[in-house]
Order: structure tokens, then C-alpha cells, then sequence
């Protein structure tokens, strides 16, 4: 997926406030523009082609690119350091085009990053029967998608398929250094296919097999994953880390 992050790619009800641009971006103001402040200022320049772009495809119905287009408005506002409330915004239109796209769990995960936003509120509120419809099958099993935000429009991810009795899970773990829009993430990443029993998973890696040892322990709810590195570091990337909460964004 093309989130038109320069230098690295990544791979019908009413809803509220729908498809904003933003306000100018921030300028860079300094003496002596060195070639990378002049590149920054003029990316930061184009926040509000992205908004509209995404507004084009969105009247169009033309989802994921709308997805992609305020993908990257909202990678840029965080990036160039926008007001908030523009940043919100950012995250909202994209959660409006998944709702279009009949991605409830998706859109849900968007508007969580700015859950006192006014938007967010109201556009959270007109998901609930979307999200209520799926309650059951997200309590039959833990088979899906689970996403935790890393910053400037990319999320880690942990990914859940049945293998006969067990379950393959894939983790892909990204830490956006501070220029990392630019020069792309830092990452980290295992996969194995393990038992989950009462809502608990464990992945271990050998040093001998892997040239680092650890262990994640995963505990499953209908709405989410939570991922706890007990031991060792996995041998990931600076900062990457298989913890904390991701919340859930499909069903398989």
C-alpha cells in the first residue's frame, strides 16, 4: 500500500463531518535552509493535497485510495507537528472512508488515537451497530488481525490464522524513529505456530535457532490482544518491542 511516504512504502449510512482538509501546514522557519529543510518544508506543504485527494476519491467511492490519500495527510500533520484537532481530523477521514469501505474495526482503531475529539466521539457512536454485529464471532475465536500504532500513519501488527488445531501467529513490529517518515522504521518480527488455550498464547525463540532467545506471552479478548515480552528482547530493532495492547481490526 502506497501511503506516499517519500522515501519508503509501506506495504451507505450518513456519518458525521466527513472529509475535511486541513488548515496550512506548519513552515519551517531557519536562517540557512540546509537541502533537508527545504525538502521538509516543501513535503509539509502539501498536507492539504493529500485531504483533497482523499476527499476526491471518497466522492468517487473509491476506498482504499481515499484510505491511502488521508493516510498520508495524517503521516504528514504528525510528521510537521499540526494542531491537534488537524491531526484528529486526519485520523477521522480515514476512519470515515474504512466505514465506507465496511471496515467498522478499522475505522474503530483510527478514531481510538483521538478518542476525546468531538469527531471521534460521534463517528465512534454511528459504528456501534456495525461493531455490535460482529461481538459474536469475535467472541468464537481469536482468528484476525490486531493492530497497535507506531506513529506517522503505520501500525505494528499481530496476525492470528488456524493451522489445524493450533495457530499461526505473525508479529510485525515497527518504531518510527523522529525521522522516520523519511528513512522508514525501525522493525522486528516473528512467527510461529502455537496453541492457544483459554484465550493464552506463548511464543518462545531459541538463541541457539535464532541468535537471540525471548518470550511473548499473549493473552486474547474478543477486542483485542495483549502482548508481553517476559524475556529477551526477540533480537528486534532499536526500541521495536512485542508488548502492550493492539486492538483487533478483522475477523478470520
Amino acid at each position: 500500500m502506497n501511503w506516499k511516504l517519500t522515501a519508503w512504502v509501506v506495504a451507505v449510512t450518513t456519518y458525521s463531518v466527513c472529509c475535511h482538509a486541513t488548515g496550512d501546514a506548519v513552515g519551517i522557519t531557519v536562517n540557512d535552509m540546509t537541502p533537508k529543510d527545504r525538502q521538509i518544508e516543501t513535503d509539509c506543504g502539501k498536507i492539504n493535497q493529500f485531504a483533497l485527494a482523499g476527499n476526491k476519491a471518497y466522492r468517487q467511492q473509491n476506498w482504499s485510495s481515499a484510505v491511502d490519500e488521508y493516510t498520508a495527510q495524517a503521516a504528514w500533520s504528525e510528521f510537521c507537528r499540526l494542531p491537534r484537532q488537524s491531526i484528529a481530523m486526519a485520523y477521522n477521514n480515514i476512519a470515515l472512508a474504512l466505514m465506507g469501505g465496511n471496515e467498522p474495526l478499522k475505522a474503530r482503531a483510527w478514531l481510538a488515537l483521538a478518542p476525546d475529539n468531538s469527531k471521534s466521539v460521534a463517528n465512534l457512536a454511528r459504528l456501534q451497530p456495525a461493531l455490535a454485529g460482529l461481538h459474536a464471532a469475535s467472541v468464537a475465536s481469536p482468528g484476525g488481525d490486531y493492530w497497535r500504532y507506531a506513529g506517522f500513519g503505520v501500525w505494528s501488527a499481530v496476525s492470528v490464522r488456524p493451522q489445524g488445531e493450533r495457530w499461526e501467529i505473525t508479529f510485525n513490529g515497527y518504531y518510527m524513529p523522529a525521522m522516520g517518515i523519511y528513512y522508514g522504521p525501525n522493525m522486528g518480527n516473528f512467527s510461529a505456530v502455537v496453541p492457544i488455550a483459554a484465550g493464552q498464547a506463548v511464543y518462545r525463540q531459541n538463541r541457539q535457532d535464532a541468535g537471540s532467545s525471548c518470550q511473548v506471552d499473549l493473552s486474547f479478548s474478543p477486542d483485542r490482544v495483549h502482548l508481553a515480552t517476559v524475556e529477551g528482547d526477540c533480537g528486534f530493532g532499536m526500541n521495536v518491542q512485542a508488548r502492550g495492547d493492539f486492538m483487533r481490526v478483522s475477523i478470520h
